[in-house]
């Protein structure tokens, strides 16, 4: 009978005991900071820094290309819940400008471009370009990371001042899902540069992927400072494994750098000039923005010559176009991709990401007779 007469106060004292234990353990949670990268290989390198410490989310999924992007209702909440968003800057993921500004009154933003010190390169007109070896270069491979073509970010620190043309995706979205229909399309046949004044697609260099892992560990060490010790762990570690893998792919690379090729999209100049490599030209800068007629004319004439080996295709937009300019002139049809459109999301994803870069040209050009 005394348990019976216990029970009515025993009852409610557990009750709130447990309460009391769920009120604790919000706040904890809370305190986790939460990571969000807007493109894969980025949201790798913060992945690889953070290890267990936190979880890094990606939010522009890597079959899609963040060129004129829009986001799903799911990605602009998972936006809105960051504490930390890292972005490469409006030059690349335009469509994030505006919904980072509404958020940096309470979550930390880092842009790669505006608020790291990197050596940027300037960007690129389309078209023909005149390779390496066109100037008498007869060295200068391997570790060449930028020449004298590197730049300081603090020289274009302004973030809403691009290029009338730089984002105007709007009219031409059906262009940014890889439309052939370059007819109907807006046409990039001017001398302005589509991502701004400096190349955005900087992971592609292992010497800025260095300086994005050294700087980054420093920002989330000052986020997390009780994890510091962990996150300068993670970055050693990492320095290691890219120096690793930019040796092999310099070795992997060496026998094509004397050929010349052509890409769909300008966005592999910081891999070309670390690696030493022989660009003629692209199709187009921005692909948002479809070539037009006279480009493409300048393209097949370039590639009537016969010493252009391949022309590069990305599994994020549809061949036809390249398939066209390439038609009757020798010169095969090969794919790069530099986004990771079938790679798994993770720490590993750059590494597997470059590896495929340094495959594609090597599986093209290894094969061409000249």
């Amino acid at each position: 009978m005394r348990s019976a007469t216990r029970r009515p106060t025993t009852f409610p004292a557990l009750l709130l005991a447990l309460a009391l234990l769920v009120t604790v353990a919000v706040p904890a949670q809370a305190d986790n900071p939460r990571i969000v990268a807007s493109i894969l290989p980025i949201h790798s390198l913060v992945a690889a820094l953070a290890g267990d410490t936190h979880e890094v989310e990606l939010l522009v999924p890597a079959s899609a290309s963040p060129h004129g992007y829009s986001m799903r209702p799911s990605e602009a909440r998972r936006l809105q819940q960051a504490d930390l968003v890292v972005w490469v800057g409006p030059e690349l993921e335009g469509f994030l400008e505006r919904s980072l500004h509404g958020i940096a009154d309470r979550a930390t933003v880092i842009s790669l471009m505006h608020d790291l010190d990197l050596d940027l390169l300037e960007g690129r007109t389309g078209g023909v370009w005149e390779g390496h070896h066109d100037h008498g270069d007869d060295g200068g491979h391997g570790h060449d990371d930028h020449g004298d073509h590197g730049h300081d970010h603090h020289a274009h620190d302004d973030h809403n001042g691009h290029p009338d043309h730089a984002h105007d995706h709007d009219a031409n979205d059906h262009a940014a899902h890889g439309s052939d229909d370059h007819g109907h399309a807006a046409h990039d046949d001017g001398h302005g540069h589509a991502h701004g004044d400096y190349d955005s697609h900087l992971w592609l260099s292992p010497a800025v992927a260095r300086a994005i892992v050294e700087q980054l560990a420093e920002r989330l060490a000052e986020l997390d400072p009780e994890q510091a010790a962990t996150i300068r762990d993670n970055r050693d570690g990492l320095l290691q494994r890219i120096d690793e893998l930019d040796a092999r792919i310099a070795e992997q690379l060496a026998p094509v750098r004397d050929q010349r090729f052509m890409v769909f999209h300008d966005a592999y100049q910081y891999f070309e000039q670390h690696y030493g490599l022989n660009a003629a030209g692209s199709i187009s800068i921005d692909p948002s923005r479809m070539p037009g007629a006279r480009r493409l004319s300048e393209l097949r004439t370039r590639l009537a010559q016969g010493d252009v080996a391949c022309l590069f295709t990305e599994p994020q937009f549809r061949p036809a176009l390249a398939e066209t300019v390439a038609e009757g002139t020798g010169t095969r049809l090969g794919m790069l991709d530099p986004i990771g459109a079938e790679l798994e999301p993770g720490p590993d994803a750059w590494f597997h990401l470059m590896q495929g870069m340094a495959d594609g040209f090597t599986d093209c050009m290894a094969h061409n007779g000249s």
